[in-house]
């Protein structure tokens, strides 16, 4: 596998080669606690299947977890929880030892991660916690920095639902200085990033001015006010860093954390992947709560009361559930046409509005094509003229099929485009491309380099 780095724009990420990355994440927060080998290949299996790009998982105890819980083969993190970093490497076994190996399964499939050295709770007990300011955070970071040092498919993802108070800092700049010091030498140099408390972002957090922050990221999280998830998108531009959403609404999740509330469906996490990528996002991150404790069955109702009524219902079933699945149609969308000349171009649409109710038609293009994204299906008012050329191509692309239909050819000029279908569930993407004929031999060799 190829390392990742930042594209030379400072906007998306690409492989070593110059090939775009699409980061496509699924929150499998709980992965190196809650599943043996066999399960992590089945969960990487049908994921790479879907075209799922990026595992976010955690290190130390597990989202869901204490810190001294064992892995699936009773081996723990830790000799001594709560005290100091004495790491239980014992044996070939070891729970360390473990990651490595789903490290080296998720090679076969493709499979990149965005790993979280510990999750926020460890963070905020100040007088239990092993992190005590940066040395012993720095400790922890070059452990792993060395221990995987090798491995090219690894993201560092600090944070890990972090709501950061003025102590923090020093933690995570030891622990981004440990990693480092412990990859060595530039050919070792993992892309890192920050997850920051629900409805923020990493520059909220811990501010725009950490070099060793590769890219950014949000957590839009699961209320009422994620519809919009690209609102927490404008400080994240403002650094010249790509940018993207690591926890939006999940599939399956109510809304607020209130069962009597709507569970958000694939309509909701469809709305959310449409409308920040083309903000500008790099890739998009897919969750669904079954799935990132890895919940093998609710033993009795509201057992895990954001889930709503889904009794009986366990992470392997959820693995198929609309919204994961048709999340590759976003990644197949945005490769299909020239990468990394796209920007935001909400100047092409006439009526749009941030009326919450009929949903915000969000616009991004290329030099020579737009996407353009109507949420529940409604007509779309589009000055065509800013692509130039002697035409336009209109098509219509379908977010629960993937499947592209042209509809008519045009000259550039304002228009107004209405799909066949309207409400919620109904959601279109409007593609616009210039001058089509004279740029297909550009576009077959742009394939063959996908």
């Amino acid at each position: 596998m190829q390392r990742l780095k930042v594209h030379e724009n400072r906007s998306y990420l690409m492989y070593e080669d110059g090939a775009p990355f699409f980061f496509l994440g699924d929150t499998a927060w709980d992965l190196f606690h809650r599943l043996s080998r066999e399960e992590v290949e089945y969960y990487f299996s049908v994921r790479a299947k879907q075209g799922y790009t990026v595992i976010q998982c955690v290190l130390l105890g597990g989202a869901g977890w204490n810190i001294d819980f064992p892995n699936k083969y009773g081996r723990k993190c830790l000799k001594k929880p709560h005290a100091e970093f004495i790491f239980d490497t014992d044996g070939p076994e070891s729970y360390w030892d473990y990651v490595a190996w789903c490290l080296k399964c998720g090679q076969k499939y493709g499979l990149y991660f965005a790993i979280v050295p510990m999750w926020y709770f460890r963070y905020m007990d100040r007088e239990n916690t092993i992190f005590k300011g940066y040395e012993p955070s720095y400790k922890y970071g070059r452990f792993l920095g060395e221990r995987y040092r090798e491995f090219e498919n690894i993201i560092w993802m600090l944070g890990g639902d972090v709501r950061v108070e003025d102590f923090m800092h020093p933690i995570f700049d030891g622990l981004a200085a440990g990693i480092r010091d412990g990859e060595g030498d530039e050919d070792h140099r993992h892309l890192m990033t920050f997850h920051p408390i629900s409805e923020s972002s990493s520059v909220m957090q811990l501010g725009g001015d950490k070099e060793y922050l590769d890219f950014h990221s949000s957590q839009s999280s699961h209320t009422v006010n994620s519809y919009e998830a690209f609102r927490f998108f404008d400080d994240m531009r403002a650094t010249g860093k790509p940018f993207l959403d690591t926890e939006p609404q999940y599939e399956d999740h109510v809304a607020n954390w209130k069962p009597e509330l709507d569970r958000f469906d694939e309509t909701d996490v469809r709305r959310n992947a449409y409308e920040c990528i083309l903000s500008g996002a790099c890739g998009h991150t897919y969750g669904n709560p079954m799935i990132c404790f890895f919940i093998y069955e609710l033993k009795k109702p509201n057992e895990y009361f954001y889930i709503g009524d889904l009794t009986g219902t366990g992470w392997m079933d959820a693995l198929t559930h609309p919204g994961g699945v048709q999340m590759q149609y976003v990644k197949k969308l945005r490769l299909s046409r020239p990468y990394f000349d796209f920007r935001p171009a909400q100047e092409m649409v006439l009526n749009s509005d941030d009326d919450l109710l009929f949903g915000r038609i969000s616009a991004g293009r290329g030099d020579k094509y737009a996407f353009i994204y109507t949420p529940y299906g409604r007509e779309i008012q589009v000055d065509c003229s800013c692509l130039g050329g002697e035409f336009i191509r209109a098509s219509w692309f379908d977010p629960r099929t993937g499947e592209e239909t042209v509809i008519c050819d045009i000259s550039p000029r304002k228009a107004v485009f209405v799909p066949e279908t309207r409400g919620k569930g109904q959601d279109w993407v409007l593609i616009l491309e210039a001058d089509k004929h004279e740029w297909n031999m550009e576009e077959q060799e742009w394939e063959k380099q996908q």
